[in-house]
C-alpha cells in the first residue's frame, strides 16, 4: 500500500513537468500567429485566390501546424496519464488480491485454532468427568475397570490398558483392559518386562511418555495378534511423585493420532489416574487393617465375655411381671413369642426374650423397635459395667501390690522382709498356704 501511494505521487509530478497549461496556450498563441503572417506573406507574394481557397489553405495550415502541438500536449500526456492509471488499477487489483488471500489464510488459521480449541475444551472437560467417575469409587478392581471404560468411551480410543508394577519391579503386569483383545491378554496374565523393548517396558523404566506409530522403526511394537487394528500408541507413567508404579497403554485405529498437545492432555490424565490408583490402594490398605482391627477386637472381646459369663454365677434374669428373678432350670424351658439377641461389635453376649400369655400374639413394629432398641442400650450399659468392674479389679490389684511392696521396701532385714512378704500375700489371698523357699548355688538344677 506504501508502495501504490509513492507510485501516485510519483505520476502527479510527472504530470505536473510534462504538461503546463500557460506553456502549451503561449506556443499555441505564437503557433497561429506566425502561420498567419507565412499564409499572408504568400498571399502576398502569389497572384490573388479565390476566398474559398484562401480560407482552405488557412485551415489546412492551422491544422498542420496546431496538430503536433495537440498531440505532445494533449493526447500524449493523456495516454500517458491512461497507462499510468491503468497500470495503478492493475496494482490496487493485486494488492486486493493478496489481502484477500491474507485474510482468507488467516481466517483458515483462526479457524482452524478455534476447531484446535474446541477440541482440547472437549478434552479437558472429558479429563474432569472422568476424575470424577474415578473418584467416586474406592475399590481397586471397579477402579480399574472404570479407568479403561471412561477413557475408551470419552476419547474414542478403542483399547485402554492399565499396567502395574509386580512386587519384585521387574515386570509390568496388566491389570485392566476395555477391549476383546485386552480380555483375552488379562486370561493368559500379560506381562512386559520393566525396560524392555515395549512402549510400556520403557514408559515404567525411565518414567517419560511414549508414542509408537505404525510406520518406519515404531512398526515393531505392532506385531499382537490380540490387537491387529492398531495403528497408533501411546504409554504414559502412572506416578505419585517420583515412585512409578505403572503404566496407562493408549491404543487408535488412526495413524499419527497422537499430537503433542495430545500427549500433554493424557499427561494430566495419567496423573489423575494415577492419584485414584494410589488413593484406592489407600483406602484398600486401611479397609484391610481395620477389619484385621475389628476382627481381632471382635475375638478378644468373645474370649473377655467368655471368661466374664464363666465367672458369673447367675445365667440370666426373668421378670415375671413384679420382680425381676435369676433364671432356675425350670425356666429355659419356657417358648418365647420374640427373641432379640444382644450383640456388642459383633460379639454375641446374650439375648432377650419376650413372650405374652397368649402364644398367638403378634408384635407390632413399634413393639420389636422397642425391644431392639432396649438390647442395643443394654449391650453398651453391660459392656460399660464389665469394663468398669474389670478396672476396679485392676486398680484394687495395683494397690495390694503397691502396699505390699510400700512395706516391704521400708525393711533391711532379710528375715522381717520375708515374713512380711509371706505375711502380706497370705492376708491378700485368703485360705492360701504361702512359702518362700531359697536354693543354694550348689543344689542340682532341674
Amino acid at each position: 500500500m506504501n508502495d501504490l501511494t509513492g507510485q501516485g505521487a510519483g505520476m502527479s509530478k510527472s504530470n505536473n513537468k510534462s504538461v503546463s497549461p500557460n506553456r502549451a496556450l503561449i506556443i499555441l498563441i505564437l503557433s497561429i500567429f506566425f502561420v498567419e503572417v507565412s499564409i499572408m506573406v504568400v498571399f502576398l507574394v502569389l497572384p490573388p485566390l479565390p476566398p474559398v481557397i484562401e480560407t482552405l489553405v488557412d485551415a489546412t495550415g492551422l491544422i498542420l501546424l496546431v496538430s503536433p502541438i495537440v498531440y505532445r500536449f494533449a493526447i500524449l500526456p493523456l495516454h500517458e496519464q491512461m497507462a499510468k492509471t491503468t497500470n495503478a488499477v492493475d496494482q490496487l487489483e493485486t494488492l486486493n488480491l493478496e489481502l484477500e488471500k491474507r485474510v482468507s489464510d488467516r481466517t483458515q488459521e483462526l479457524e482452524k485454532a478455534n476447531e484446535g480449541n474446541i477440541r482440547r475444551t472437549a478434552q479437558f472437560e472429558s479429563i474432569a468427568r472422568i476424575a470424577r467417575i474415578i473418584s467416586s469409587t474406592q475399590t481397586m478392581e471397579e477402579l480399574l475397570l472404570q479407568i479403561t471404560e471412561a477413557i475408551s468411551e470419552k476419547f474414542g480410543f478403542y483399547h485402554v490398558g492399565v499396567f502395574l508394577l509386580d512386587g519384585s519391579r521387574e515386570y509390568a503386569v496388566l491389570v485392566a483392559a476395555n477391549s476383546a483383545g485386552g480380555q483375552r491378554m488379562l486370561e493368559r496374565n500379560h506381562r512386559l518386562p520393566i525396560g524392555g523393548t515395549s512402549i510400556v517396558g520403557f514408559v515404567t523404566d525411565y518414567g517419560q511418555p511414549r508414542v509408537a506409530l505404525d510406520v518406519g522403526l515404531d512398526a515393531v511394537y505392532f506385531n499382537n495378534p490380540d490387537l491387529p487394528e492398531t495403528h497408533s500408541e501411546i504409554a504414559l507413567p502412572l506416578r505419585v511423585g517420583a515412585n512409578v508404579f505403572g503404566a496407562l497403554d493408549v491404543q487408535s485405529v488412526e495413524t499419527n493420532a497422537f499430537a503433542q498437545e495430545d500427549i500433554t492432555i493424557l499427561s494430566t490424565l495419567a496423573d489423575q489416574v494415577g492419584i485414584a490408583i494410589q488413593n484406592a490402594r489407600s483406602y484398600q490398605q486401611s479397609s484391610e487393617a481395620l477389619a484385621q482391627a475389628e476382627a481381632a477386637s471382635r475375638q478378644m472381646g468373645e474370649q473377655q465375655w467368655q471368661q466374664f459369663l464363666v465367672r458369673r454365677p447367675v445365667e440370666g434374669y426373668y421378670f415375671d411381671g413384679i420382680e425381676a428373678k435369676a433364671i432356675g432350670p425350670h425356666d429355659r424351658q419356657r417358648n418365647h413369642g420374640l427373641t432379640i439377641p444382644l450383640t456388642l461389635r459383633g460379639t454375641h453376649i446374650g439375648t432377650i426374650k419376650l413372650s405374652a400369655p397368649d402364644p398367638n400374639r403378634t408384635w407390632t413394629e413399634d413393639e420389636i423397635a422397642i425391644a431392639q432398641a432396649t438390647a442395643e442400650r443394654t449391650s453398651l450399659a453391660l459392656e460399660s459395667a464389665r469394663l468398669l468392674q474389670e478396672a476396679q479389679k485392676r486398680a484394687a490389684k495395683e494397690r495390694t501390690i503397691g502396699q505390699i511392696s510400700a512395706k516391704i521396701g521400708s525393711l533391711v532385714n532379710l528375715e522381717n522382709i520375708v515374713q512380711t512378704a509371706i505375711q502380706e500375700l497370705g492376708s491378700t489371698l485368703p485360705g492360701t498356704e504361702v512359702a518362700i523357699q531359697f536354693t543354694p548355688d550348689d543344689s542340682p538344677k532341674k
